[in-house]
């Protein structure tokens, strides 16, 4: 038996393993970590001016994601500047409530713009790791149901989403948590700030208080007792949205569109479900929906169906299941949806409380089939095909500006490329007070053979063949003179075409892995191509 729980800790540690090897392929150089933080290109221009100092990862044509105002409210925790608030956040008093992560990320970053947005895009990531430990009080490595239970949470689609794009739902779980840990120790105190500081993470939280009703027959003094203890657990909360209306004015309540009669969005989202279904429709997107909806739906149906209302943890997760009866369709909607990561408590619930036996077994499973579509949310972000390499002294004084005819860039975790209409330019100013020597190096490919130009002004830097097999390619140096710029221009001979999958672009060539190697210039440069 010694030995079988040497291999269950084994792959409890292998799991976390794993989980830091997906998040590690969030570190884009130059930016690091904030690619967790879904910034979208679109929203730059308005965002607060603390967040456009710092470097980060931005994605190209996009809005982005929730994490893209709570990073900004992380940078003004106390709503020092509502009127840069109001103009970068789409709802600024809806995102405020959930200002604790916020205010950790503040102070682990010593209130410094680049530390805080660094911290606050790893801040899941903490939180994963911290669940992971306390989850072992009730699952702890000696089995396989205990390994299937404990990684079907912290896999699940809810968490993976949560820390994928830095929202407030791993935290929120993560303090429910620790609420019930403190109940079952006694410590009421330790509990109820426990909740009250979910509720300032996720509003929704306040179901979780379902765990602090007293036993059947405790008497009204029990009863009085218990409401005295949610009441203190409400006060921060309410306190801080009268500081935030004090702030940012009165509340346009977007979060009630989250809500809609029972069964409505539901309905909905498994009637899209089945239309698709029908239709033949097998892709990853819609795979990924049906395993959700039958995960959600098996652990509401536990609920319902297998009463345990002595038990704290049925309490939280029954709540939460008929919280899932009136959730709205901004919340199904999406492939597969937000609903798993509002609904996390319920799954946390779900996985504590299934039976321990053979019989169980399918529900159990059935109920963790989001993991599956859990780990895709680790995709890695494309980096930029883009690289300026060389000297730091001497890369840093390189701007590097893409013109016209490139598509957003693509990314396999293992290369970078950008597809290009054909021309497509790029522009290098020096801005530093010496000339510097410029060369170009990467592969390219396209659709149909043609040939590819690399030219600088009226310069050809490198020309040959290309086919739908990736071909190296190396210009000759180029010089920058000082405080200039060069024009640098991918051509093609030939016109794009459209490829069969039903990609509406006109796709020429695509480049891959473009190294613009910098280096000072020697006495002898030669002044090929600049201008």
């Amino acid at each position: 038996m010694v030995a079988w729980h040497w291999r269950f800790r084994f792959a409890y540690l292998a799991l976390v393993l794993i989980f830091l090897s997906l998040v590690a392929r969030f570190n884009v150089p130059g930016t690091g970590f904030t690619s967790l933080l879904s910034i979208g290109a679109k929203s730059e221009e308005r965002a607060v001016p603390r967040l456009r100092e710092v470097p980060h990862y931005s994605i190209e044509d996009s809005w982005g994601y929730d994490g893209t105002y709570y990073v900004q409210l992380a940078l003004h925790p106390w709503l020092d500047e509502p009127e840069q608030l109001k103009q970068s956040i789409d709802n600024p008093s809806y995102r405020a409530r959930r200002i604790l992560p916020s205010w950790v990320a503040w102070a682990l970053g010593l209130g410094r713009a680049e530390w805080i947005v660094q911290i606050f895009a790893l801040l899941n990531v903490g939180v994963w790791l911290v669940l992971a430990w306390v989850l072992l009080r009730w699952l702890p490595p000696d089995n396989a149901g205990n390994l299937l239970r404990w990684s079907g949470i912290l896999f699940s689609h809810g968490m993976c989403m949560s820390v994928r794009n830095s929202l407030a739902d791993a935290p929120g779980l993560l303090l429910v948590a620790l609420m019930v840990v403190a109940l079952e120790r006694g410590r009421k105190p330790s509990a109820v700030i426990a909740l009250g500081a979910a509720l300032l993470t996720k509003e929704t939280s306040l179901l979780a208080g379902t765990a602090l009703i007293p036993k059947r027959g405790s008497g009204w003094r029990a009863w009085v007792v218990a409401a005295s203890w949610g009441v203190l657990a409400i006060l921060p909360f309410v306190a801080w949205l009268g500081y935030v209306r004090w702030h940012l004015g009165a509340n346009n309540d977007a979060g009630l569109g989250n809500f809609t009669l029972p069964m409505v969005g539901l309905v909905e989202k498994c009637s899209m479900v089945v239309i698709e279904l029908l239709a033949g429709h097998t892709g990853p997107t819609f795979a990924g929906s049906l395993l959700v909806m039958v995960a959600l739906v098996t652990q509401a149906a536990f609920f319902f169906l297998h009463r345990q209302p002595e038990k704290m943890w049925w309490r939280i997760g029954v709540s939460f299941a008929v919280l899932m009866l009136f959730i709205a369709q901004p919340v199904w909607e999406g492939y597969p949806g937000a609903a798993t990561r509002v609904l996390l408590p319920m799954m946390l619930a779900f996985n504590l409380l299934v039976p321990r036996c053979r019989r169980w077994l399918a529900v159990l499973v059935l109920g963790n089939l989001s993991a599956i579509v859990g780990v895709h949310e680790f995709n890695a972000p494309p980096h930029e095909s883009f690289v300026v390499s060389g000297e730091r002294a001497v890369r840093t004084q390189i701007k590097l500006e893409r013109g016209a005819g490139w598509y957003v860039a693509e990314g396999d975790g293992r290369r970078q490329w950008r597809w290009s209409s054909g021309p497509g330019r790029l522009r290098l100013t020096n801005t530093s007070t010496e000339p510097v020597m410029v060369r170009l190096s990467g592969e390219v490919a396209a659709l149909k053979p043609m040939r590819v130009t690399i030219r600088a002004g009226e310069a050809d830097l490198w020309n040959g063949a290309v086919a739908v097999k990736r071909e190296a390619f190396e210009t000759t140096p180029v010089l920058i003179p000082t405080k200039a710029g060069l024009e640098i221009e991918f051509r093609t001979d030939t016109s794009g075409v459209q490829h069969a999958n039903g990609d509406d672009r006109v796709l020429a060539f695509a480049v891959y892995d473009v190294d613009i190697a910098v280096a000072r210039a020697g006495p002898a440069a030669k002044t090929k191509g600049s201008k």
